[in-house]
C-alpha cells in the first residue's frame, strides 16, 4: 500500500474507526452516562447491546429509512432503555450521553504517526457522517486534526456519506482534482467505500477488526502503518 499510495494527491479519510477510536470513546460515554443516570446495567453486555442499538439506526440511516441523526438519537435511546428495563427522560439521556462522546477524541493505535508521514507528500480530508455538536469538540481537542485541510461533518452540510452531494462538497473544497488523484479510506462498505465507488474513485477499506466480507474496494489494509510501509 505505501507505493499505490503515492500517486494519489489527495487523501479523504472517514473519521470514527478509521482515525478516531470510536469503540472506546462510545464505551467511555455510555458507561459514564448511565451512571450520570443511576442506573444498573450488565457490565458484560451493555456495550454490545447498545452498539447493536446504533449499528442497525445508523444502516438504516445510511439506506434512508431512518430519515434523520435526530431521530437515530432518540430511538436510540428508546430502545436501550426499553432493553434495560428502566423509565428515564429519553431526551436528556440522549442529549447527556452526546455530550459525554464529545469529550471523547481517543485515536487509534498508530494514527498520529502516519498521519504525520502522510501529510508530507498529500493534502488530506475527514468526511464523517458523525454529529456536528458530537464530532466538532472532539476534532477541536485533537492533535492530528492540524493535519487536514478540510473535515466536513455530514449534518452541517445537509448531506452524508454516500452520497453523490457529500464528494461533490468535499471536490468543491479541494477544488475539483481529478478523481483518478483521490483516495477515499474508511472503515465501512457501505458509507465509505460504496460512496467513493459510486462517485468513481479509487478506494481503501480499513479492515480494523479483519472481517470477512465480500468488498469492491480497490485496496483493502489491516493495519494504518500499511500506508507508510511500516508493519508490527
Amino acid at each position: 500500500m505505501h507505493e499505490k499510495i503515492k500517486k494519489y494527491r489527495w487523501l479523504i479519510f472517514d473519521a470514527d474507526n478509521t482515525l478516531f477510536d470510536y469503540n472506546e470513546a462510545e464505551k467511555c460515554a455510555l458507561l459514564k452516562t448511565l451512571d450520570d443516570f443511576e442506573i444498573q446495567y450488565p457490565l458484560e453486555t451493555i456495550i454490545e447491546t447498545y452498539h447493536r442499538i446504533n449499528h442497525r439506526l445508523w444502516m438504516q440511516f445510511e439506506k434512508g429509512e431512518v430519515k434523520s441523526q435526530k431521530e437515530i438519537k432518540l430511538k436510540r435511546t428508546t430502545q436501550l432503555l426499553d432493553a434495560l428495563d428502566v423509565t428515564r427522560d429519553v431526551e436528556k439521556f440522549a442529549e447527556d450521553y452526546l455530550f459525554n462522546l464529545s469529550q471523547n477524541g481517543q485515536l487509534l493505535r498508530n494514527a498520529m504517526e502516519v498521519i504525520d508521514k502522510l501529510s508530507n507528500n498529500h493534502q488530506m480530508v475527514i468526511m464523517t457522517n458523525g454529529m456536528t455538536a458530537v464530532q466538532k469538540p472532539r476534532f477541536a481537542a485533537s492533535p492530528i486534526t492540524k493535519y487536514f485541510k478540510h473535515v466536513i461533518i455530514s449534518e452541517e452540510i445537509k448531506h452524508s456519506k454516500p452520497s453523490k452531494e457529500i464528494f461533490d462538497y468535499a471536490f468543491g473544497l479541494m477544488n475539483s482534482p481529478e478523481k483518478p488523484e483521490v483516495l477515499m479510506i474508511g472503515d465501512n462498505l457501505g458509507s465509505d467505500i460504496q460512496g467513493g465507488i459510486n462517485y468513481g474513485i479509487d478506494t481503501v477499506w480499513f479492515n480494523l477488526y479483519q472481517q470477512k466480507a465480500k468488498h469492491s474496494a480497490t485496496y483493502e489494509v489491516k493495519n494504518l502503518l500499511e500506508f507508510v510501509g511500516k508493519v508490527e
